[in-house]
């Protein structure tokens, strides 16, 4: 990884869209920072198009595109995304995922809190539609360990789950899915994006594991600098990183990115 303050000024001035984890990447301590929703804002004012990629519910996702400064928005690691279309709310969900009524994650759920008897269910999980998510960091202190989040990770795959951990959350889910395989199908249907030429011009921001595919697959992605917590646990590291941790890290990619288009 190197500085963002190493990235050409040409490739930055080049960016087009702007793709954004949420938790731990805006936020910290599970609170909005002030000066990264300022960089959003400036972003979406700047003309770039700015799409929030997240583990989040649908339902949270939903009130996000009403109410940030944002075109789009892919909820639950991508089973279903939102965008606006002649002033309504569009919807796009993944053909493949599986509603979370499906008894495979209340199997699993109920395995998982029998084996690690302080992991929780995630408090947004009656807004999602078809992902389940385990708390592991969020209002569980002290955070679960690495072993117990494996053996949760462990029962969901037993039971046919894809199951990821973000900062927060284990997110669990049916489907061929991931984040990067629907910004892709939002990016082609919605923004006319052409992989071959356009594939550089996303910038992506993310701090997690579950944030791996997208650090993989775009050759600007960023973290922000705690993603030192996960690093040492990611094969695919992305190619550009923060001084600053969490939502001021978002702000500094941000500013960079702003500060080359002037």
């Amino acid at each position: 990884m190197q500085s963002i303050h190493q990235m050409p000024r040409e490739t930055a001035r080049s960016i087009r869209w702007i793709l954004t984890d949420i938790d731990d990447t805006m936020t910290m301590h599970g609170k909005l920072v002030s000066e990264a929703y300022a960089t959003l804002c400036a972003l979406k004012a700047s003309g770039l198009r700015v799409i929030a990629v997240t583990g989040r519910s649908a339902g949270w996702g939903e009130v996000h595109l009403q109410e940030w400064p944002i075109d789009a928005v892919i909820t639950e690691n991508g089973a279903v995304s939102y965008f606006a279309k002649d002033g309504q709310v569009a919807t796009l969900a993944h053909p493949s995922a599986v509603r979370n009524t499906d008894g495979a994650f209340a199997r699993a759920a109920a395995s998982a809190y029998a084996a690690v008897s302080r992991a929780r269910p995630a408090r947004d999980n009656h807004f999602r539609l078809y992902d389940y998510a385990v708390d592991h960091s969020e209002y569980v202190t002290p955070p679960l360990s690495e072993a117990e989040v494996n053996e949760i990770i462990r029962i969901f795959e037993k039971e046919g789950c894809v199951a990821k951990p973000s900062s927060i959350h284990i997110n669990c889910w049916i489907g061929s899915f991931n984040k990067r395989e629907s910004a892709l199908a939002l990016l082609r249907e919605v923004e006319g994006y052409d992989d071959a030429q356009d594939r550089s011009k996303v910038l992506y921001i993310g701090d997690a594991l579950n944030d791996e595919v997208m650090f993989e697959y775009f050759p600007n992605a960023c973290a922000v600098a705690n993603v030192d917590l996960w690093i040492d646990r990611m094969a695919s590291k992305p190619a550009w990183v923060s001084s600053a941790r969490y939502g001021a890290g978002f702000a500094e990619i941000g500013g960079f990115i702003l500060s080359a288009r002037d």
